[in-house]
């Protein structure tokens, strides 16, 4: 009975962020499109550069991309072959299916990012819970510090220091993403944890005769879980824009640095999909999110309407 009450009542919160979601990501189709096509420069000349080409060919290069028509028909054009999974070819790499080059590169990224969410999400709960079991004492006060300073410094200079102070490669490329999100998630922690601690019920728990560990764990950090979820839709976008510049930093073969490099040479079918990647990739972490925030609140658990 209970499992399917809770099933229910997720059914009914996703149904009610479905159609957010869903008109956030007709937006990113839009979005990646247009800002594809505002890229400065004619992407066929760039294509054509350094070799001997006639106004003939740059017309007939031009007229098979689809580049000679309209604006709306571009992208009419554009969405017909997205729903058909066709995100047409590039212009940087002669013609590669832009899907066959995502290919390539989305295992790097995906690896990326597991490898600084198994980093970061350990690493910024003990951090959190260890600050706010310690109140005011010093390794409390040296924990908040630390977090401070990993959240001032730009994930650009952290790569570039990483890279300098060692070889290169994927670890320090993980290190550089996950230390920044680790210090948003130990700030998250214990501000939830602090506020969880001052309450009646943890009151009730000590004067029960429990001890610091079984209330922090048993009882304050359930209670924080369901906020720190609701908090995690920023740091999933901030991890994702930093990849871009963690790829580059240590030329890594992943989603991010293709990006740059195709907004550099103006490649706008591969530039308007791999922005359109990041952004439904946010957009299925975010439904991701909305059922971890289901499963970790009591009042879903308990058949209760949640907001």
């Amino acid at each position: 009975m209970t499992g399917r009450v809770l099933g229910r009542a997720l059914r009914q919160r996703l149904a009610r962020r479905l159609p957010g979601l869903l008109l956030l990501t007709g937006a990113a189709v839009l979005a990646s499109f247009l800002a594809s096509r505002a890229l400065p420069g004619d992407p066929v000349l760039l294509m054509v550069e350094g070799r001997a080409a006639d106004a003939e060919m740059v017309r007939q290069l031009r007229a098979g991309a689809g580049l000679d028509r309209p604006l709306a028909a571009q992208f009419g054009s554009y969405l017909l072959a997205l729903l058909r999974g066709d995100l047409g070819h590039s212009l940087r790499y002669g013609g590669v299916p832009v899907t066959t080059l995502l290919g390539e590169a989305l295992p790097m990224t995906l690896g990326l990012l597991a490898g600084a969410a198994a980093l970061a999400l350990p690493l910024g709960l003990t951090a959190g819970l260890a600050a706010a079991a310690g109140g005011r004492s010093w390794p409390a006060t040296l924990l908040t510090i630390g977090a401070v300073l990993a959240l001032s410094i730009p994930p650009l200079a952290l790569g570039t220091w990483l890279m300098l102070a060692g070889p290169g490669g994927v670890l320090p490329a993980v290190v550089t993403l996950a230390l920044p999100a680790a210090a948003v998630i130990a700030r998250l922690t214990q501000a939830q944890v602090t506020e969880i601690l001052g309450r009646d019920f943890i009151r009730t728990a000590r004067a029960k005769g429990l001890g610091r560990a079984a209330i922090l764990l048993r009882h304050a950090l359930p209670n924080a879980l369901v906020p720190l979820a609701a908090a995690a839709g920023s740091v999933i976008g901030a991890v994702l824009t930093a990849t871009a510049a963690v790829e580059s930093v240590f030329a890594l073969p992943g989603v991010g640095r293709l990006t740059v490099q195709a907004v550099l040479a103006r490649d706008h079918p591969l530039a308007g999909a791999a922005v359109l990647v990041f952004v439904l990739a946010q957009v299925a972490l975010s439904l991701m999110v909305e059922l971890l925030i289901g499963l970790a609140d009591p009042r879903l658990r308990d058949g209760r309407e949640a907001p």
